[in-house]
Formats: structure tokens, C-alpha cells, sequence
């Protein structure tokens, strides 16, 4: 079903020769998705799903080694172009994400350390839960040769990577959920014996590293690697300039995640002799030039709407959500920004313009408006 994804024979070669003679960012991900589509291969029937569906753990290898049911896209995003460019262009492709179907759980978080270190304005990691890659593919073949999609890319340097857990505790509904809780992520490559990284062989370091942070209380996530859209495994590079493009072949990919209960929680860790023993161990065995680790705080991938001006503000760090209405409130994009509509009874109220039409209201330029039946 999915294996349309990596292009076999001539297609292939089609393929990559393509994909080195581009020159801008997207080109290396569109063209992969426009070999399926002369290849002849056709998508799978659309549903709509709004919730993750019972089985969605028991996530079975389908052909090619590719997910059959359920699979985690992680999305490492380092801005370097202004943040409030890139919030805006992150906006307008995340209201159109969730228009289609597939998409079953979304979660955003904002680095507040990295190593390499995390320059420009920033660094934002968003993961999704997809019914499964070919879902993902029909997505693609959608959105990403948008021009939304290509403006939003031009303020970034992405890391992507398919996945699967290997923990039956993974959710990534609570994952980190609270404020004050922080994840670490690593995407890390390690050399591998003879260029050949035997399937399942975690490398010693890493695990020892895990081990040692769930005895001292944190929780560990380990997950299986899937082959991404140029058929090897590990992460695949769009527009990755902050560190070099991975090995396809001398190296062997780990991806693991640590939550912790709060920042202060994680330093203390770290300041244990086993634990920082272990973490300087894993940072002296993998490859730093390709390996990634990242600690995070819960962000957001909406807008915020400010409740004393109903303006739409594309920072997520300007938004301060209160309790019952008291604060400010999130949106899926600035066209739902509350804006004055005339109802039944000459009421005007400052609601979204898509409840305004629910309602068969009138929209109008201000609520000072005085209208008589």
C-alpha cells in the first residue's frame, strides 16, 4: 500500500538524479512525491478520522518494511529566518494540514537547549500521529508543492523521521502535556560496524544512558526507524544546513525520548555522577555532525487571539490562556480571530466569522453599528 513512497528500477535513478539537480529546498521532497504519481500507483480511499482507533499500539510492518497501521512523524524545524515570518507561514500550512485526512493527534514543542547549539530564532519540533505513511504520502502529494508550504519552508532547516514505539507507555496525548514538564528528543547516529547496522543492534551508550535516567526517575521512549521517502533508514533531511546530511550507509539511527517532570527535574538528573557519566559517554560515541538532542518545552502550533483586542497574534509565547474565558484563546489560524456580527435582535457580538454564518448572522465593521428592523 505504501511503497510507492521509494521508487524502484529506473524511477528510482529518475528519481535521485532529480533530486540533485535542485536547487531550492522543496524540490528534494516534491520530486519524491511526483515519482509515485507518473510511477501510476494511486492513493488510498479518503476517511476521516478524528480520533486515534483502538488497535492504533499494534502497529504491524507493512510491505517494504513500512507501517502498516499508525506511525509517528517527528518534525525538527530550526528557524532561521525571522520567527514571526515563520510563524505565519506555519499558521496558514497547519490550518491546511488539518483539513485532511489522516492526521490523528498533533503536538508542538519549543527547544530551549540544543546540542549543536540551537541558533537563529530558534528551534520547533512538531510531532503527528498519522493513520499510517500512506496517508501521509496523499498529504504530501497535497500540500507541500503549496505555495504556503514552500514560503514556510524557506524560514527553516528540517529534520524529518517516520517512526514507530517500541514502549506500550508512548501516548503522545499526554506526552509532556503541562507547562512546567520538558522533553528531550534525540535523533542520534552512531557509526556502524562495517557500514552495516545490524536491524535492532541499539547502540550500547544510548541505552546505558536511558537505563540510567528511568532508575533515577524520568521516563524513556525508544522507537523503531522506518524507512523514509529515499528507501534508507534515518532521518530525512529537507533543507538541513545546521548539521551534514546523514550516512546512508556507514551509520545506524536511534531515537529515543525522555520526559521529565519539570526543568529543574532533568538538571538535577543530569547532575547525578551515573547519569552524567552516561550522557557524556552517548555524546562521545555518536555522530555529532548528524546526531541531534533537543530539550523542549510544550508549545503550540495555533494562533493566539487576545482577549482585550481580538487581535491575532502569530507568537505562541505572546498567548496567555486563562481559566473560564478570562484569557486569551487559541485558533487553528487569524481567520478565526473574533470580529463583530449582528444577530437575531440587533445583538452584536465579537464571535469567529464561522460561527457568525452558523448563526445566520451578518458581519459587520464594528459592534457601534446601529441597525433597526
Amino acid at each position: 500500500m505504501v511503497n510507492n513512497l521509494v521508487p524502484n528500477g529506473r524511477s528510482r535513478r529518475g528519481f535521485l538524479k532529480m533530486a540533485s539537480a535542485c536547487s531550492f529546498k522543496t524540490c528534494f521532497l516534491v520530486g519524491s512525491l511526483a515519482v509515485s504519481a507518473a510511477s501510476g500507483q494511486t492513493s488510498s480511499p479518503v476517511t476521516v478520522s478524528s480520533q486515534l482507533p483502538a488497535n492504533w499500539r499494534d502497529i504491524k510492518d507493512g510491505v517494504g518494511g513500512y507501517p502498516a497501521g499508525p506511525m509517528l512523524e517527528i518534525a525538527l524545524r530550526r528557524t532561521h529566518s525571522d520567527k514571526l515570518e515563520m510563524f505565519k507561514w506555519r499558521s496558514e500550512f497547519i490550518a491546511m494540514l488539518s483539513a485532511q485526512p489522516g492526521p490523528l493527534v498533533e503536538r508542538e514543542w519549543h527547544s530551549t537547549w540544543g546540542l549543536p547549539a540551537n541558533t537563529g530564532a530558534g528551534t520547533w519540533t512538531g510531532m503527528t500521529w498519522w493513520e499510517n505513511q500512506q496517508k501521509w504520502q496523499d498529504m504530501a502529494n497535497v500540500l507541500f508543492s503549496t505555495p504556503v508550504a514552500e514560503k514556510w519552508l524557506q524560514t527553516l532547516d528540517m529534520t524529518l523521521v517516520f517512526v514507530k514505539p517500541l514502549d506500550k507507555s508512548f501516548d503522545l496525548h499526554t506526552l509532556a502535556q503541562s507547562s512546567g514538564q520538558v522533553l528531550e528528543l534525540g535523533l542520534l547516529a552512531f557509526p556502524a560496524f562495517d557500514g552495516n547496522a545490524a536491524t535492532g543492534n541499539d547502540p550500547a551508550a544510548a541505552q546505558t544512558y536511558l537505563d540510567a535516567l528511568k532508575k533515577n526517575g524520568a521516563e524513556t521512549y525508544r522507537f523503531a526507524i522506518y524507512p523514509n521517502m529515499t528507501g534508507t533508514n534515518g532521518p530525512y533531511t529537507v533543507a538541513y544546513n545546521k548539521n551534514s546530511p546523514p550516512d546512508k550507509y556507514g551509520e545506524q539511527w536511534y531515537v529515543y525520548m525522555a520526559s521529565y517532570e519539570s526543568a529543574e527535574t532533568r538538571i538535577r538528573l543530569q547532575a547525578t555522577d551515573e547519569v552524567r557519566r552516561a550522557f557524556e559517554e552517548l555524546t562521545n560515541s555518536m555522530v555529532k555532525g548528524h546526531s541531534d538532542i533537543q530539550v523542549m518545552e510544550r508549545s503550540t502550533s495555533q494562533v493566539c487571539i487576545k482577549k482585550s483586542t481580538h487581535a491575532c497574534s502569530l507568537d505562541p509565547d505572546d498567548c496567555h490562556v486563562g481559566l473560564m474565558g478570562s484569557g486569551d484563546t487559541w485558533a487553528a489560524s487569524c481567520s478565526e480571530r473574533p470580529q463583530p456580527c449582528m444577530t437575531d435582535y440587533n445583538v452584536c457580538s465579537q464571535i469567529s466569522p464561522r460561527t457568525c454564518d452558523a448563526l445566520g448572522g451578518k458581519r459587520a465593521e464594528s459592534c457601534s453599528q446601529t441597525t433597526h428592523p
